[in-house]
């Protein structure tokens, strides 16, 4: 039986078990730890471990379990950088705080889905409210020692919306990671923007924020939704890769997704025009 999108999700979060993925690495100092439906990303750093993102506040028990299969004590996650205030990204950010007192970051433009809006999150009341600590600062880097994290404001799936980069040492060459932190067009498909309040005009904004970040080199994309990802076949790596993190180095696959996210919002618009 064929099920919409919310009814997808509404029955993965009635049965989140079925949504498990076995946590692997994948690059120095990163490892994946999200599930099979929506990523999350643990950094290892000198300042502490670094958690990207919580998935949905019904995986997060998944994710604790994900984080200690790895060897590594939740407890002692130092910062839980939030990418945008949807539900399937921030739902378990209080549980990761209530275990481990983490400072919470989150774009400054989100804000309101907390104190406001919170209806635009989608199935908000299953996300446990939760207290940002700190706003990203788009003109610095987020100091963790031996990593710096460059956080991007690139709005358009949301106002807030916010991409993050960095450098690891990967046998004797310097590699940047990137995690775009929202390039999702369906949010701004013209029923659901009518019904959110969110203007037209968001479009071009999502448009620009691509053309923006679409040159920078990168050569370790790690998704927001890995079994959706189109620049290549980031599971697949995960399992063809010896441990050395080879697999998931592709120059090109930051370029490859972000057109293919760009030309999937222009299709979008041009079927809403009946072309």
């Amino acid at each position: 039986m064929f099920l919409t999108f919310g009814e997808q999700i509404a029955h993965w979060m009635k049965n989140p078990q079925e949504l498990y993925l076995k946590p692997f690495h994948v690059i120095e100092n990163v490892y994946y730890v999200g599930n099979y439906w929506v990523s999350s990303y643990l950094l290892d750093t000198k300042e502490g471990l670094i958690l990207i993102n919580a998935t949905m506040s019904q995986t997060a028990n998944l994710l604790i379990d994900s984080i200690k299969s790895l060897g590594f004590d939740p407890g002692k996650i130092r910062r839980l950088l939030i990418t945008h205030a949807h539900y399937d990204h921030c739902g378990g950010a209080k549980a990761i705080h209530d275990l481990s007192g983490c400072e919470i970051w989150l774009g400054k433009h989100d804000e309101f889905y907390l104190t406001e809006s919170r209806y635009m999150m989608m199935f908000e009341d299953t996300v446990p409210e939760f207290k940002v600590t700190n706003f990203y600062d788009y003109s610095s880097v987020i100091d963790c020692g031996d990593i710096q994290i460059k956080p991007l404001h690139c709005p358009g799936h949301t106002p807030g919306t916010t991409s993050f980069f960095f450098d690891v040492k990967h046998k004797g060459k310097v590699l940047t990671c990137a995690h775009h932190g929202g390039i999702g067009a369906s949010f701004l498909a013209r029923d659901v923007m009518a019904r959110s309040g969110i203007p037209i005009s968001m479009r071009d904004t999502y448009l620009m924020s691509i053309e923006n970040v679409r040159d920078i080199h990168v050569d370790v994309v790690l998704p927001s939704y890995p079994a959706r990802f189109s620049g290549y076949d980031f599971f697949g790596a995960s399992e063809s890769d010896d441990g050395s993190g080879d697999g998931f180095i592709d120059s090109e696959a930051w370029g490859r997704t972000l057109d293919a996210k760009r030309d999937e919002l222009l299709a979008m618009m041009l079927k809403e025009e009946g072309f």
